[in-house]
């Protein structure tokens, strides 16, 4: 038997006190635009990343950085 009450919330992104390291999904909602989008961005290397065995994470200096040089015009 369980207790569903012992059972974490469900993560909810803050963006006004972001993580320095950020899931795809955490960095799309950063920078407002789909976390497919992102992704196509990343794959193209317009936006810095590193991987973590299969994960993407970006670092939000990374994303700040590439918001000031125009984003994904």
């Amino acid at each position: 038997m369980t207790n569903n009450n012992l059972l974490p919330e469900k993560a909810v992104f803050n963006r006004s006190n972001p993580s320095v390291n950020m899931t795809l999904k955490e960095a799309a909602s950063y920078v407002a635009c789909s976390p497919r989008k992102l992704r196509d961005l990343v794959l193209t290397r317009r936006v810095k990343h590193a991987r973590v065995g299969s994960k993407i994470v970006i670092r939000r200096e990374w994303l700040d950085a590439f918001l000031e040089k125009g984003g994904a015009r």
